[in-house]
């Protein structure tokens, strides 16, 4: 089965199945309508062909006389078959043909580990992106905020790798006293120092085999850098008060909250170590910026307490920007399910008011180099098109969300010259927002 992605101007983002030859265009009797004013009412058909060449889609696209070339890469094409999964352009419309569920499909999680949730496509790209370098013998940096499931990405890295079998040993370097570090990570012999009673290997010793997880390396002395450099050119370890070396054979995960290059600048880190532990970089997104995650992993942590929500409830997680990611998110709702009592099973947006402070607004990204220069009227604009986002295209809700009457939000509306669905009834989906004019910023 395949399907058709569009990104409107608006940057709104729409997937329908294609069956048999559709016709695409702006007028009321497409079969898949652009919300796009600058688009031909007539603008092209997409049509099955079983010419199927390798790497394209089964489906051939002809540009309607009267409308301009659409933009397949860097060609002016009107008429070609449709690679699947490149973007081709009709007027300022971004149109994808994609198999159905390839863009949805997560990697398998392995047995006994906890998964990494995720439902948005930059989730999805991470956990494709982890499983391939699970699969090699390369050392991998994971960066992100705090809070983001780096030890989780870690302990799927190991489980999917083929030293599964082996163990998994996590160690927090910020956690490590300064005297102690040398002999944490790389053990001591009996009497190397006062109260060493025993002998007792390090943690890279303890991975012999497996994967050494080093969270917040950042923090990692500089003295121990250049002991951990040195183990991973040669595999040799060297134990506190120890005569001789001993060897290793061992995985290593990093990851920190810090741009760990920023510490290579600053002089706070060793630039060759860096280039040693970082030969797979995986960037984790924060949550804010997978909005579609929100209401999911909201879902799931409120399941595990026997909780669920009011929509006015999740229409506030989802306006928050959570600057502590899904950590923040789990310990909220940990904290209203506490607050709220155990014969409240339906959390309210009252449980919820602790998130409401100046510093906790959520911030568009796209917005945030301009927001300094908005007018009033660009202000208003936006918190309309924001307020309708979160309502799913609901104008009632809408209403309620900016706090006042329907009637007000109607005028403002026409002020504004922003059109949205009237009721579940209508073509559009759920959620869906188009303007009729554009006047400065489109996306809410």
């Amino acid at each position: 089965m395949w399907q058709i992605r569009i990104q409107d101007p608006s940057g709104e983002v729409r997937t329908f199945p294609l069956k048999g030859a559709v016709k695409i265009g702006r007028g009321e009797d497409s079969c898949i309508r652009l919300r796009d004013a600058t688009a031909p009412i007539e603008a092209a058909v997409l049509s099955p062909t079983f010419n199927n060449i390798p790497g394209g889609s089964p489906y051939w696209l002809r540009v309607n006389e009267s409308a301009p070339p659409c933009r397949l890469g860097d060609l002016a094409v009107r008429e070609s078959q449709v690679p699947a999964g490149l973007p081709f352009q009709l007027a300022e419309s971004v149109l994808t043909i994609q198999q159905t569920g390839a863009a949805d499909a997560l990697p398998q999680m392995p047995t006994g580990v906890r998964p990494w949730l995720t439902k948005s496509a930059e989730g999805r790209r991470i956990l494709w992106m982890t499983k391939k370098a699970a699969a090699t013998p390369l050392s991998i940096y994971l960066a992100g905020e705090t809070g983001t499931g780096k030890e989780v990405l870690a302990h799927l890295i190991h489980a999917w790798s083929d030293r599964a079998s082996g163990p998994f040993v996590p160690l927090h370097c910020g956690a490590l006293a300064l005297s102690l570090a040398e002999s944490e990570l790389f053990g001591h012999v009996k009497g190397a120092f006062t109260g060493a009673m025993n002998q007792r290997p390090g943690a890279l010793m303890q991975a012999h085999n497996g994967t050494l997880f080093l969270d917040e390396i950042g923090d990692l002395p500089a003295d121990i850098q250049v002991k951990l450099l040195r183990f991973l050119e040669d595999g040799e370890i060297r134990p506190v008060g120890a005569d001789r070396p001993s060897r290793a054979d061992v995985r290593l995960i990093c990851a920190t909250h810090h741009p760990l290059l920023k510490l290579v600048e600053e002089g706070k880190f060793r630039r060759d170590l860096y280039y040693r532990i970082a030969s797979v970089t995986i960037d984790i997104p924060s949550l804010r910026s997978r909005p579609d995650d929100v209401e999911m992993l909201a879902r799931q942590f409120a399941a595990d307490l026997d909780r669920s929500f009011s929509p006015k409830a999740l229409l506030r997680l989802k306006a928050h920007s959570w600057p502590g990611n899904v950590r923040e998110l789990r310990h909220a709702i940990e904290r209203a399910s506490g607050l709220a009592g155990p014969f409240t099973p339906v959390l309210s947006e009252e449980a919820f008011e602790f998130l409401l402070t100046p510093d906790n607004i959520s911030v568009n990204p796209q917005l945030e180099l301009g927001a300094g220069v908005l007018s009033l009227k660009e202000m208003e604009r936006l918190l309309l098109l924001k307020s309708l986002r979160l309502a799913n295209g609901n104008r009632a809700t809408a209403a309620k969300i900016l706090g006042v009457a329907r009637s007000t939000l109607f005028e403002m509306l026409k002020r504004h010259r922003i059109e949205g669905p009237r009721s579940a009834a209508k073509k559009a989906p759920t959620g869906e927002i188009w303007l009729t004019q554009s006047s400065g910023v489109e996306a809410a």
